[in-house]
């Protein structure tokens, strides 16, 4: 079968002028959003728009999690389930994830986007490292670039670093290891 042949199986459109693909991201989209706070995992979303729990699901849930950033939404990052009674046949905690509208979020969302902005800062920082060496190697090929991007990831660390002004509730102390009081919760 040639590439061809391949490529116009799987693009083929419906009636309506739709590909399976389009489909399958419209299904999980609207399930999700009908669902949105709750702890969901492949399985429960493979079962509620009847997609086989697989690769066309994944691709789907990716497609997903792009269309719901450029409405302000938010879907979570696969995690481990918080809840104890979410446990596979073997025991194991279940990975599940959350669809979360503009505005409705908790203590949970915001621990997501502290881990996330966590992650991202570690990438910052590794940047920082890398170009810096780049900057100062005198065989380098693009010393000054590598210098610019440095003075911007070291830029982007000072700001970031100056966000614990803004409160507890911002930022997570380093050298307790424990929040003063759980995110997003007002005293």
């Amino acid at each position: 079968m040639s590439g061809r042949q391949t490529s116009r199986r799987t693009s083929q459109r419906d009636a309506m002028g739709f590909t399976q693909a389009e489909k399958d991201v419209a299904d999980v989209m609207i399930w999700l959003r009908c669902n949105h706070g709750r702890e969901v995992s492949y399985a429960d979303i493979a079962a509620g728009v009847k997609i086989p729990d697989g690769c066309r699901l994944r691709r789907a849930v990716r497609v997903v999690r792009v269309i719901a950033a450029n409405r302000g939404d938010r879907l979570e990052r696969f995690q481990p389930s918080a809840d104890p009674a979410r446990r596979d046949p073997a025991r194991r905690r279940v990975w599940t994830i959350r669809y979360m509208r503009s505005g409705h979020g908790d203590e949970f969302s915001a621990r997501d986007a502290m881990s996330a902005a966590r992650a991202a800062m570690t990438s910052v920082k590794d940047m920082h490292r890398a170009t810096t060496f780049e900057a100062a190697n005198p065989h380098s090929i693009a010393r000054t670039e590598f210098a610019t991007m440095a003075q911007a990831a070291d830029e982007c660390i000072t700001k970031v670093a100056g966000l614990e002004v803004v409160g507890p509730q911002a930022v997570r102390r380093e050298n307790t290891g424990s929040w003063d009081h759980p995110v997003g919760i007002e005293r």
